[in-house]
């Protein structure tokens, strides 16, 4: 009888060790997968595809757990067995084979586990593809229009709860149809293409740089308001005096600039009006300028360097 306990001890020892290991590789990796990504807003089609992703981590899921209920099943009814002080307790050689039998399972289950985790990972590699891809600007590789908005409302939910406040800035490419009349779309998106890679450069400690559509990028900085002006203003000279490769050409390439803050705000929207109101401001007054709207109106930020009309 302190035989078969002992068999039994032995049995509960190695299966408690596999299920806990179990537990931990999948427990891990599914929170890691967790802090390393956050809830993002998408419209329906990302949705359906991302439930399809889910849907298949699913399916492997109740699989798994299937093999582990079984596994546990028919822990319960050897222990039942060997604990029996019957006279048709199993003997010590159908013990053995039992044990045999469970090992060989266990030994099936590591090798679904092995799979089970190949097959998360690459789904988890998928979906973080897809998201990276769903907030990612595909020609420039700055964040797109969905991720800058998602972006600046939770800076302005943060801000409005006590948070730190914000610079907003809108960044518009001076002519930029003639240059696409000019010297077509491709030399338009290699310029496009050189401004981004300006711009993540030059705005570096920028909280996010984004293309927000067309020739018109966007970014969120930590203010004052004032100093953020006064760095896209160097930024925009530097750009000024430089030439940028369009092809079989090269091109003098200007900017225009707004910038806001938020104030006594409800809601976001008035911030990138008063972006919009300052963008408009440069670029009917002149272009290649930088102004920031205080609240009270739009302001210039020192003397463009080239003023074309």
């Amino acid at each position: 009888m302190l035989q078969g306990t002992a068999i039994t001890l032995t049995i509960g020892v190695v299966i408690a060790v596999a299920l806990v290991g179990v537990g931990i590789a999948l427990g891990q990796r599914l929170s890691r997968r967790r802090r390393e990504n956050r809830a993002d807003v998408v419209n329906q089609g990302d949705r359906e595809r991302m439930l399809r992703m889910l849907q298949d981590l699913g399916a492997w899921t109740n699989e798994y757990s299937g093999n582990v209920s079984e596994y546990h099943e028919r822990l319960g009814k050897l222990s039942e067995e060997v604990r029996s002080s019957s006279s048709r307790a199993p003997s010590e050689n159908r013990v053995v084979v039992m044990l045999q039998q469970i090992m060989q399972s266990n030994e099936q289950l590591q090798s679904r586990l092995d799979a089970a985790e190949q097959q998360l990972e690459k789904q988890t590699q998928q979906i973080q593809s897809y998201l990276t891809e769903a907030r990612t600007d595909g020609l420039t590789g700055l964040c797109n229009r969905r991720a800058f908005d998602q972006q600046l409302e939770e800076m302005f939910v943060a801000y409005r709860g006590g948070g730190r406040s914000f610079v907003v800035v809108l960044i518009d490419i001076d002519r930029f149809k003639s240059i696409n009349d000019t010297h077509g779309h491709q030399a338009g998106d290699k310029i496009l293409q050189q401004l981004a890679g300006t711009l993540r450069t030059q705005l570096d400690g920028a909280i996010i740089v984004a293309r927000f559509g067309g020739e018109e990028f966007a970014a969120i900085m930590d203010g004052p308001l004032r100093f953020a002006a006064e760095k896209l203003n160097e930024v925009r000279k530097q750009v000024a005096k430089e030439r940028m490769d369009a092809g079989d050409t090269q091109l003098e390439i200007t900017f225009s600039v707004g910038l806001s803050e938020p104030r006594e705000d409800l809601v976001v929207s008035p911030i990138l009006r008063r972006a919009d109101d300052a963008l408009y401001a440069a670029k009917n007054i002149g272009r290649n300028r930088v102004y920031y709207h205080d609240g009270r109106g739009p302001t210039l930020v020192g003397a463009p360097e080239i003023a074309r009309n």
